[in-house]
């Protein structure tokens, strides 16, 4: 049964349509003779007749009417598996998964999400706040197509490429006595203050441990909290400090809190785009990827942040 081939299934399924060898043959767009022979070729491969032929009709064996109702499913699930393809292709359908650190889902797929959702509705994409350990693992595992992360040593099993940069700085509610400091904000200024921490999950935290000019300052910190938004409680309250990358800080900040930049040392958190190494990304996951590219490019000036990538580097990650 191996030889059967979609040829002659389709040549089967016309003559039990038109009982006519002739009608097929014009349906098929094909010459009669070349009907003939795909279906001798595929009774011969099965073993048994599945027409009856006489000068006035074409009509099926019983053995032919038993398998004509499968042959006919058989064409009704490859059309609308082309079909899925091409709407795939033509990203009228299609899926895509990112998992990404936070600040970056807020302020750049967000956006990049909604302009996506304008131009290809049929596209569904579902984005996952991640930690760098959990953004490597659902990539090596196929449950997202590209994440975006920091990254403190090679993945061998990731493509990486770098997107952005971030600056370090300090965030304090506005009548904690760090927000009078109107000289530019040192690293060791801040060992007088309460500093409330990320905790070591946190990839901003990590950052800032393997910092050897900095992390010292710290090693006594008494608080700790698992996410921006717990950040966000305490430091409002004017309780303490956080140190956090530009873009990290940037919901904070709209929430009545301040952000100044922190020098000597200068400490720059770098997010790269990564993916399962070698793969290519689907029709729907290059979408959604230019469709960041552009929201980056669109990104208010902000000297905290640099946007790093070349268009030859992303084309070089995406395959395209």
């Amino acid at each position: 049964m191996n030889n059967v081939t979609l040829k002659q299934i389709r040549a089967f399924v016309a003559i039990a349509a038109e009982c006519s060898f002739t009608q097929a043959a014009n349906s098929l767009h094909v010459t009669q003779s070349t009907l003939t022979s795909s279906i001798k070729a595929l009774e011969e491969e099965i073993g048994m007749q599945m027409f009856d032929r006489s000068t006035r009709a074409v009509v099926l064996t019983t053995q032919g009417a038993l398998f004509l109702p499968a042959a006919q499913r058989l064409l009704r699930d490859l059309e609308d598996a082309l079909e899925n393809l091409q709407m795939v292709a033509a990203r009228e359908r299609g899926s895509v998964a990112v998992c990404a650190a936070g600040s970056f889902i807020t302020y750049v797929l967000t956006p990049a999400l909604i302009q996506m959702a304008s131009h290809y509705p049929g596209i569904h994409t579902r984005l996952t706040e991640g930690t760098t350990q959990s953004v490597a693992q659902m990539i090596l595992s196929g449950e997202a197509d590209f994440g975006v992360t920091t990254l403190f040593q090679p993945i061998p099993e990731l493509d990486t490429a770098l997107l952005l940069t971030d600056a370090y700085g300090a965030v304090c509610n506005k009548t904690h006595p760090l927000s009078e400091e109107t000289a530019p904000l040192t690293w060791n200024k801040l060992s007088r203050h309460t500093m409330v921490r990320l905790n070591k999950a946190n990839g901003i935290r990590t950052l800032l441990d393997m910092e050897p000019k900095v992390a010292g300052l710290f090693k006594s910190t008494a608080y700790e909290v698992s996410g921006v938004a717990s950040l966000q409680a305490l430091l409002s309250q004017g309780f303490g400090y956080s140190a956090l990358p530009a873009l990290a800080a940037k919901s904070l900040v709209v929430d009545g809190l301040r952000f100044q930049p922190l020098t000597r040392p200068n400490i720059r958190r770098q997010l790269h785009v990564v993916k399962k190494k070698g793969r290519s990304l689907s029709p729907a996951a290059v979408t959604l990827f230019r469709a960041m590219i552009d929201a980056m490019e669109n990104m208010a000036p902000d000297s905290t942040v640099d946007v790093v990538f070349t268009h030859d580097e992303v084309r070089a990650f995406c395959g395209i």
